[in-house]
């Protein structure tokens, strides 16, 4: 877990050193609404699970500024491709499976301009999340299963136009006692 927040940390800053692109500012101004999608690489881990599981996530973004810099966002996801990881836990050991079947989540975003062409944001508000667990050894034994949680993490949007901005940011979308969701994004926003 801890290799995977360093990278995240580390890609964040990477975005950060983009500040000198060209383009117009990032955070918002009142009743400005945007649209964005994201493609997340995520680290899922649990208490007495040996392996760490990292379904992807394409996630998409509705927002409006409902102040200056400061806005509401839901987001709707769906898991593209699964991740199979062996767990000698498991028996003898098994594959196993996990599928990132869909995710909702209402979010305020809090952005402070850093030049005109960037802008980093602070995220908090409340996931939903349905993934199943299999084990393709036994066709029957599957579980599915639903959790929410807050939510919460940081990213850094880089202007390419008047409208547009790419974005890099981290997510924990579950933080539960025995588990947690962690995700890495990519993406574009559009705003009007």
């Amino acid at each position: 877990m801890e290799t995977f927040i360093k990278k995240s940390l580390i890609s964040i800053a990477l975005a950060s050193s983009l500040l000198l692109t060209t383009g117009t500012g990032i955070a918002g101004t009142e009743g400005e609404t945007y649209v964005g999608v994201q493609y997340a690489a995520s680290s899922y881990n649990e208490d007495g699970i040996s392996k760490e599981f990292n379904p992807s996530l394409g996630i998409a973004r509705f927002g409006r500024f409902l102040a200056p810099n400061i806005s509401i966002e839901g987001r709707v996801g769906f898991g593209p491709r699964d991740d199979t990881q062996f767990l000698a836990e498991l028996g003898s050991g098994y594959d196993a499976t996990l599928d990132l079947n869909r995710l909702f989540g209402v979010y305020a975003t809090g952005h402070i301009n850093l030049t005109e062409s960037a802008s980093i944001y602070g995220v908090a508000g409340a996931s939903k999340v349905k993934g199943t667990t299999s084990v393709p050894a036994f066709s029957g034994l599957e579980s599915t299963e639903n959790n929410s949680s807050i939510s919460y993490g940081i990213g850094a949007d880089i202007g390419i136009g008047s409208n547009v901005a790419l974005n890099v940011e981290y997510m924990r979308y579950l933080d539960k006692s025995s588990f947690d969701l962690d995700a890495i994004a990519v993406g574009a926003l559009f705003s009007f």
